[in-house]
């Protein structure tokens, strides 16, 4: 197959994911990474329509310029994967801003002082390697790593160092490389080419399924102002861990709910209720184990389940809780808020449905606000 085939080929391949996204975005909610892969494909579709010019290495101004929109291209489209990946900060933002700068001012250089195509694929490999490295790190490197995202990068970290290998070859003067020359370099430079494209295409689109999905998962398990679990996904979670037939610890149950808040919503202003139970959700994140369950019932009132914690245990941390808050200084002239808890403890050789420990730790609750509030109470199940 001859070079400008194999071009225009390559410019199909990325007209269609082009058409694909303007299907996608249409009356879709703007995603910056997925118009970032789109202008990323628009550039180097145009960079094959240059390549595929029969003369374009007679033009050095022509060669250069499709050069520089592929640089452009592969940045763009890196920058677009790392968002995906959830790495693209304000780090990489500056690295990738500056480094495509001067990887082109790098490859126009080359072209004005010591035009060789040998300097001229080095420079193009080892800048797609550098772009890439991010976001393989990112895929492999980042802890609890979906499979999905670890293939992917592992199947990107071979294109890298398939791209530094290329790099070194380009450096040997006994090994002839060249694109526009057929031979083995040229097959494989293609064969290159074609999986760059086809796993930047796939990978991207799975990639950006999976944070969807991640997202709307999170949209539906937890409460938008706290961060807190929702009242159902709580429930479903606590009660599989209520019923566990390996429980061999006691659990706790605690139920508590900001003092007097009506009081601050209109004294002063919902935007400062909510302030207040943004930071009350936060101080309780932080004390609370991984192992433990948090989340918004509704309102001022927020549920903890300590799966492993006895009468002591969750005394121990209901007081933590409790101080924490106490000292909490809060914008708005407000004064520190105060909480009130009820702790019900579930031995662990019993069972118990978990809207009747809601209702049990419900009454603990009441009997805190009648001893003066700021406090914890508990109330012990009667077995029958």
């Amino acid at each position: 197959m001859d070079m400008q085939t194999v071009f225009i080929l390559l410019v199909l391949g990325h007209l269609c994911t082009v058409i694909l996204i303007i299907a996608y975005k249409h009356k879709q909610v703007k995603d910056p990474a997925v118009s970032t892969f789109y202008a990323a494909k628009w550039l180097q579709a145009a960079t094959w329509i240059l390549m595929s010019v029969p003369t374009i290495t007679d033009h050095i101004l022509l060669l250069a310029f499709a050069n520089i929109l592929l640089l452009l291209g592969v940045s763009l489209e890196t920058k677009a994967l790392l968002t995906v990946v959830g790495g693209f900060d304000a780090t990489a933002r500056l690295f990738y801003n500056y480094f495509t700068i001067v990887s082109i001012f790098a490859y126009c250089g080359i072209l004005v002082f010591y035009n060789t195509e040998g300097l001229r694929i080095t420079v193009v490999s080892l800048s797609i390697a550098v772009f890439l490295i991010p976001p393989v790190r990112r895929m492999i490197a980042l802890p609890r790593r979906s499979a999905l995202r670890l293939i992917t990068g592992y199947m990107y970290l071979v294109i890298l160092i398939g791209l530094l290998c290329r790099t070194i070859l380009s450096l040997v003067p006994m090994f002839p490389v060249s694109m526009f020359e057929p031979g083995l370099y040229q097959n494989l430079s293609f064969l290159t080419l074609y999986l760059i494209m086809m796993l930047g295409n796939t990978g991207f689109v799975l990639l950006s399924k999976e944070r969807a999905d991640r997202q709307l998962l999170k949209l539906a398990s937890y409460d938008d102002l706290t961060g807190a679990l929702n009242r159902r996904s709580f429930t479903l979670k606590a009660q599989k861990l209520l019923e566990a037939k390996d429980r061999k610890s006691p659990a706790s149950f605690i139920l508590l709910d900001i003092d007097h808040f009506k009081q601050i919503n209109d004294g002063y202003g919902h935007d400062a209720g909510d302030r207040v139970l943004e930071n009350i959700a936060f101080i309780v994140s932080s004390i609370l184990e991984t192992s433990s369950l948090f989340g918004r019932f509704g309102g001022d009132e927020f549920a903890i389940l300590l799966p492993e914690a006895g009468v002591e245990e969750s005394d121990a941390v209901a007081e933590q809780v409790r101080r924490s808050v106490e000292s909490l200084e809060i914008r708005y002239g407000l004064k520190a808020s105060t909480i009130s808890m009820g702790i019900v403890t579930v031995p662990s050789d019993r069972e118990i449905p978990l809207e009747e420990l809601y209702t049990t730790s419900d009454m603990a609750l009441y009997r805190a606000k009648q001893l003066g509030r700021n406090r914890a109470a508990r109330v012990d199940i009667p077995w029958g």
